[in-house]
């Protein structure tokens, strides 16, 4: 009996994380899929055209970088859906993503332990930024 209420538990638990996880991507992919459609994303991306070249991205890959930085993985993800990303770009923005993901929650509770904000905040995005060029260089 216990086997049984451990399997409805995780059903149940695995449900939530599910919905919680489609709550935070299909407005985010709809939205990036309808200025993509509209061909807003690519007005607005040339204002970040200069930097996405510099990490070998493409400038529509900003919203899917600025959105990973700002509020988590899930909303990046479905950024980087609706566009033709190759392997590499998905990689760049997977490694400079797991570095600087989610900069306004972590830096908060890292400035609760006494570690200065914004030392945080570029010691996160100058890494990134390396460690993207770097892959970008080296990748052949």
């Amino acid at each position: 009996m216990e086997f049984l209420n451990n399997i409805k538990n995780g059903l149940r638990n695995g449900l939530k994380i599910s919905t919680k996880i489609i709550v935070y991507m299909l407005p985010f992919y709809v939205v990036v899929d309808i200025l993509e459609q509209s061909g807003y994303l690519s007005k607005i991306s040339l204002v970040f055209k200069p930097v996405m070249g510099v990490l070998g991205l493409p400038s529509e890959a900003a919203v899917a970088i600025i959105s990973g930085m700002l509020i988590n993985l899930y909303p990046a993800i479905a950024a980087m859906a609706p566009l033709s990303l190759s392997i590499k770009e998905i990689t760049i923005i997977g490694l400079f993503l797991g570095i600087a993901h989610n900069l306004v929650i972590e830096t908060i509770i890292l400035s609760r332990s006494g570690v200065k904000a914004y030392s945080v905040v570029i010691l996160r995005i100058a890494t990134a930024c390396v460690a993207a060029m770097g892959v970008n260089l080296l990748w052949t």
